[in-house]
């Protein structure tokens, strides 16, 4: 079994006063199978409704919503399951496929004798159509009666556990990071290449198995093959129409437009139709690949002033798993993230996988552009600390050139500058803190404690 951190989420969440537990996230990246685990260990038994495979079960969830009519239906669907208040965790898989099983959490909310986890590949698409429709009308929203909780794949930390990177050495790792002092060079070399390793293999829980387990890429590859197909299925399965093609088209576009210099999303560059146009064309088939949790939106920030806010006609599209990006891109590209091979442009790859590990790591990463005047500066990300704003660079061959970074604090209040490579911990002569890439990973380190209450 892999080791997941949503796992011990799982456990707190039990071990306290709660309501439905609903667990979003993209496709394969291991719900089911951590609910099945922890339904396992911490329960004396688990009724499992998959709402896709088994479309009879919606049948659950016809008329009448109380705890005691579901429950009713549900002995008599699955004889010989006892259904124990407090003792049998209710599971419904995959509950974007059934907008009654969804509106019913509210029931279950305010009965309290059940504990309840629901979830979903595609409810960032699949939700907003509760309220009322031709099939269901009057479902209602449970909005308050319900816990949510984003999974993601793995991050770097729970991939170093897999390949048995004992606690103490990733312990090392982050106090590192935070007393920012440099890293044992033999020790860098080593995780360096890991992180190398994680960009290729990215994060699905299948691809990660397939790569520990034998050791090479072959079995990833092929996972990660399967994964993009699966990604190419959903959109076939879930658009219609002439919105099937144009998802495609905007998926298709994700990894050619990180290539790009100017990595900001074009709607033009999918087509060569004018901006505007292309915009009005494509805009809702690409907020539908960010809400299936295939890609990641990186807003252009309006100011470096806190709070940050955001330009919203304004963002990259970084994809959500580095390994499939770099899977993408091809068996070239893989060479060269692996050895390190600066000829061939990694930017993009590199870029990818630091918006990765911030936003695993709770953060709302956003990028600074301005293009002409004294203040002309490209930052590749942004973001809000503790003790203020953080601008960060990502560097991925041997060009150490920074003048963006190195003029921002002549013009904004910044806490901290940041470069990102494949170097040591160290303080440069301009105040700019260097760490490896993988450091954006295990960025919390970072940050200064809080002395207030619990959050």
């Amino acid at each position: 079994m892999l080791r997941r951190k949503v796992y011990d989420a799982l456990i707190e969440w039990k071990g306290r006063a709660h309501k439905p537990l609903v667990i979003s996230g993209q496709r394969q990246i291991g719900k089911t199978y951590i609910v099945r685990e922890f339904a396992s260990r911490e329960y004396d038994g688990c009724l499992e409704i998959n709402l896709s495979t088994n479309p009879e079960t919606r049948d659950l969830f016809k008329g009448d919503l109380s705890v005691d009519a579901i429950i009713k239906r549900m002995n008599v669907m699955f004889p010989g399951k006892p259904i124990t208040p407090g003792k049998t965790l209710l599971f419904f898989d995959e509950i974007q496929e059934c907008m009654a099983a969804y509106s019913s959490l509210k029931s279950f909310s305010d009965d309290k004798r059940f504990d309840v986890i629901a979830s979903g590949s595609l409810l960032g698409i699949m939700m907003p159509n509760i309220g009322g429709s031709p099939d269901e009308p009057g479902l209602l929203t449970p909005l308050g009666y319900e816990e949510c909780m984003t999974m993601y794949a793995l991050d770097f930390e729970e991939f170093l556990w897999a390949k048995g990177v004992p606690e103490d050495s990733i312990g090392y790792l982050k106090s590192c990071i935070r007393d920012r002092i440099p890293i044992d060079e033999v020790i860098l070399q080593s995780i360096n290449s890991y992180f190398r390793e994680f960009m290729v293999v990215g994060g699905m829980p299948a691809s990660v198995s397939a790569f520990i387990e034998s050791g090479q890429f072959t079995g990833s590859i092929r996972t990660l093959n399967e994964l993009n197909s699966v990604c190419i299925a959903d959109i076939n399965r879930y658009n219609k129409g002439i919105d099937i093609v144009k998802t495609l088209e905007c998926f298709d576009s994700i990894p050619d437009q990180l290539s790009e210099s100017n990595k900001k999303f074009r709607y033009s560059r999918i087509r060569g139709e004018k901006s505007r146009k292309a915009a009005d064309r494509y805009m809702e088939n690409l907020l539908w690949i960010r809400g299936a949790g295939y890609g990641n939106f990186c807003y252009a920030a309006k100011d470096l002033a806190l709070p940050l806010k955001s330009k919203r006609d304004q963002f990259k599209v970084y994809l959500s798993d580095t390994g499939m990006l770099v899977n993408r891109y091809g068996e070239n590209c893989l060479k060269a993230v692996y050895s390190g091979t600066y000829r061939y442009n990694l930017g993009a790859v590199a870029e990818n996988a630091v918006a990765e590990g911030l936003m695993k790591s709770g953060y709302m990463p956003r990028y600074y552009s301005i293009t002409k005047g004294p203040k002309r500066m490209e930052l590749d990300f942004v973001v809000e600390t503790g003790d203020g704003i953080c601008v960060i660079e990502v560097k991925s061959g041997k060009d150490r050139d920074s003048p963006s970074i190195s003029k921002v604090s002549q013009f904004y209040d910044v806490a901290h500058r940041i470069m990102l490579s494949e170097e040591n911990i160290r303080i440069d002569e301009r105040g700019i803190e260097n760490y490896p890439l993988f450091a954006a990973c295990f960025f919390r380190e970072t940050e200064p404690p809080w002395d207030g209450p619990a959050l």
